[in-house]
């Protein structure tokens, strides 16, 4: 037969477990709003028995495990999926801004300029002894450089804007891998006696998540409890131990920026960083493919028309009856026509009696000025298939195009990445209304327990006190 106190015991235990298990339903409901928090659990399990005479008789419960409830499958699948996101919403937002740099179609467009400098010179065939309209040729050739030049600019600028953004994300990745190898560190010393480090892995997991972003990782635990993080093959994060990846802009080329892997320590060079998703693949997409596959086709662009225009316009006479001269040149470079380079002759400029209208010494003649407002319709680009007007349509269709497809995908990515975290915040999540039902179970088994803790000590306090008193 048992003590009392054995009794008393069983119930200490009791009271302690539920206690515990309060705790952890109070920690749940403090961080119900708490980002990447997962919920916990308290798992209780019976004490060994001890045999008696009669048989085993049960010795009351532990605590075996507070574990999160998480899906490791939802986490593989949420970083595969928010790689594909990351990547989708730059290629989108970059497109977007490409799109307003083009600006068509509108009145201020490329495409206006362009119609508004065939139309100077249809004008000054039919009044080629204007002298307004020289000046408005003039003009609007200066409208259309002007146009080019701006172009040119602004995807410069813009691929300078992409190595900024290069260069935040990279230094996220470095920030994100110190951050690992600490809770790397804290994690395995906090489990060195079996335990789960709950809030800590919580940290982890949310921090490997916002990388899993920015760059296609792969992610493998030990059994050491510590993460091993690889991108592209070479190790970031392994337990304590980190890589580190430098950007190295440059100033005059844009795409010649490039990423390094480094060693933290000396700084010597590792290699290339080979990435095949997230936010950084974006970007350099963007920067190396798109923009420069834009500025080279509006640079075949205007290099054409000032070719073709040259041509034509040398080939004519001026107003005095002198030999044309070339109607666009380039910056001085030396360098072939391109957006960037393209401008109107700085003789033409100070004299436009040089535009040369016509064949002829005939003043009357304008048949020159309509060969070059003809050029409009001329086949000659795409492989002599495309006018110039075509081939501008082409070009802005074909961003339209690639725009909303970028839209599309990162839509479908998005609804993706929700669908699966709203089945994560379904297991892991905390639910209010479940916490509360649960700290009802354990405040009336903590009751319980306490109440047992009384019925033993009006026992005790009979054998003690009481026993053996009676007919003194």
């Amino acid at each position: 037969m048992g003590s009392t106190f054995f009794g008393l015991n069983i119930a200490v235990k009791g009271l302690q477990a539920q206690q515990k298990a309060l705790d952890v339903t109070s920690h749940n409901i403090a961080n119900a709003n708490t980002q990447g928090y997962t919920r916990q659990d308290v798992v209780m399990e019976t004490t060994l028995p001890v045999k008696m005479y009669e048989g085993y008789v049960g010795t009351g419960v532990d605590i075996a495990e507070i574990r999160r409830i998480r899906d490791e499958f939802l986490d593989v699948q949420m970083r595969t999926e928010n790689k594909s996101l990351g990547e989708w919403e730059v290629k989108a937002d970059i497109l977007g801004k490409l799109e307003v740099i083009i600006n068509e179609p509108s009145e201020s467009g490329l495409r206006t300029v362009l119609d508004e400098y065939w139309e100077s010179w249809q004008q000054l065939s039919k009044d080629p002894e204007s002298m307004a309209v020289r000046a408005t040729v003039m003009q609007r050739g200066l409208a259309l450089t002007d146009a080019f030049n701006h172009i040119e600019t602004q995807f410069d600028d813009l691929q300078v804007d992409l190595n900024r953004g290069i260069a935040v994300k990279v230094e996220e990745i470095n920030s994100i891998a110190r951050q690992l190898k600490d809770l790397n560190y804290q994690i395995m010393r906090a489990e060195a006696d079996g335990s789960t480090a709950n809030d800590l892995r919580d940290k982890r997991d949310l921090l490997v998540e916002q990388l899993s972003k920015t760059v296609d990782i792969q992610v493998v635990e030990d059994q050491f409890g510590s993460i091993n993080v690889t991108i592209g093959g070479k190790s970031l994060v392994n337990r304590t131990n980190i890589g580190e990846i430098r950007f190295t802009d440059d100033q005059f080329d844009p795409t010649a920026a490039k990423l390094e892997w480094i060693e933290p320590l000396t700084g010597v060079v590792q290699g290339d960083v080979n990435l095949k998703s997230g936010e950084l693949k974006g970007y350099l997409d963007l920067r190396d493919t798109v923009v420069v596959g834009l500025k080279d086709k509006i640079s075949e662009l205007a290099a054409t028309i000032a070719e073709e225009v040259n041509v034509v316009h040398a080939a004519g006479m001026d107003l005095s009856g002198g030999a044309g001269v070339d109607f666009f040149v380039t910056d001085g470079s030396g360098l072939p026509f391109t957006a960037g380079n393209i401008r109107v002759n700085q003789d033409i400029i100070d004299d436009v009696t040089l535009i040369t209208a016509g064949l002829s010494a005939n003043q009357g003649d304008g048949s020159n000025a309509l060969a070059i407002a003809q050029l409009k319709n001329k086949l000659v680009l795409n492989t002599d298939t495309a006018t110039f007007d075509d081939y501008y349509r082409l070009m802005v269709a074909q961003l339209g195009v690639d725009s909303l497809e970028a839209e599309r995908v990162r839509d479908n990515q998005s609804l993706l990445t929700n669908q699966i975290e709203n089945k994560r915040e379904a297991i892991s999540g905390v639910s209010l209304d479940e916490e509360m039902a649960n700290m009802i179970k354990y405040q009336h088994a903590y009751t319980a327990a306490a109440r047992m803790i009384n019925v033993m000590d009006e026992m005790l306090d009979l054998l003690v006190n009481r026993l053996g008193t009676a007919g003194r």
